[in-house]
């Protein structure tokens, strides 16, 4: 299993300007350590996890070493590093992403927000992912406590590996689905968005987070929902598009009518509107930019002068696990019993 903690995600700007929650250090220490903790519990497993400057995941294992000290068996549970120099930078999370696939991991648990399952679903093709929130937009990623997470995640790589087939009913489909993505691309480039693109007429990337919507061109969106935190508001104000639903959505910025949207935690914001429309899988709608800045999940990627930019829905996106189902199979499975002392 590979498992990817960004020591960035929950700390950006945007604390600065609504009441937007901080991720510590400390918080994501605790959740991988009950992480580690769940897949222990159910059997031998060896971890790889990306270095990085914090050196939270190493932190992690070494408070669960502790209680092994204690008397509490280890039950065939190793954690190493990938073998490479953090520069803190996307970089990091494409470069462990793609090494620990290339190595043979067959699921990815990844700690941040929307941003950093974006980075990993670019590298992760088909090895499903488990995206636990901890950054500021959590759209994409679970609200869910760390020991259930590594429970789940020890019962899918031990039905995935085992040989003994699945409980009647369960296929591995039902366990990890496929997300859908959006494709922003010209001529010369093309960038991917786990839930929303905009256009932006800022011109700079500067910082990277956005909170204000009077700058925005156009939103797309794979989902939304009334009250959703994140760009995926805006859509979310008149459509309630679930994850799997087939098609997503297509929001242009005017004065036609308005909207209340949450930009970020804590922050309603009016949003002025031309129109809200359904976006059908594959359907290809373009925008023009004299001069802005492309946003994937929520953050400014790239710069645009004078171009025209081609967006469309995709149902090729990240397998993402189950964590419910997968718990499920497992009681199916047996796995929460005992055999008799």
């Amino acid at each position: 299993m590979g498992l990817l903690a960004n020591p960035s995600s929950g700390q950006d700007m945007r604390r600065l300007v609504s009441s937007a929650e901080t991720v510590t250090n400390l918080a994501k220490v605790n959740q991988i350590a009950r992480v580690l903790a769940g897949l222990r519990a159910i059997g031998p497993c060896k971890v790889l996890f990306m270095p990085e400057r914090l050196g939270l995941v190493q932190s992690a294992f070494n408070s669960l070493q502790s209680l092994v000290d204690r008397g509490v068996p280890q039950n065939g549970l190793s954690v190493e590093p990938l073998e490479f120099v953090p520069q803190g930078t996307p970089q990091d999370t494409l470069a462990a992403t793609r090494e620990m696939c290339e190595r043979g991991c067959s699921l990815l648990i990844t700690f941040g927000g929307d941003g950093t399952n974006r980075l990993v679903a670019m590298e992760s093709n088909k090895v499903p992912l488990l995206p636990i929130s901890a950054g500021t937009n959590n759209i994409f990623s679970f609200s869910c406590e760390g020991t259930q997470a590594g429970l789940a995640a020890g019962i899918f790589l031990k039905i995935l590996h085992s040989g003994t087939g699945l409980p009647s009913g369960i296929s591995i489909n039902k366990l990890a689905q496929q997300h859908k993505l959006l494709l922003a691309e010209t001529a010369s480039w093309s960038e991917s968005a786990l839930i929303d693109l905009a256009i932006s007429r800022q011109s700079s990337v500067g910082g990277r987070a956005i909170w204000d919507a009077d700058c925005l061109q156009a939103v797309f969106v794979t989902q939304c929902a009334p009250g959703a935190s994140g760009l995926c508001g805006i859509p979310g104000a008149i459509f309630d598009i679930p994850p799997h639903a087939p098609h997503g959505a297509a929001a242009f910025l005017g004065n036609r009518f308005s909207v209340q949207a949450v930009l970020t935690a804590g922050r309603v914001q009016n949003v002025g509107l031309e129109s809200v429309e359904r976006l059908n899988m594959n359907q290809l709608r373009t925008v023009k930019v004299s001069e802005g800045t492309v946003l994937a999940d929520g953050e400014r990627i790239r710069e645009l002068r004078n171009e025209t930019v081609q967006i469309t829905l995709h149902p090729e996106g990240p397998w993402v696990l189950d964590f419910k189902a997968t718990l499920a199979a497992g009681l199916q499975h047996g796995f929460f019993q005992l055999g008799p002392e």
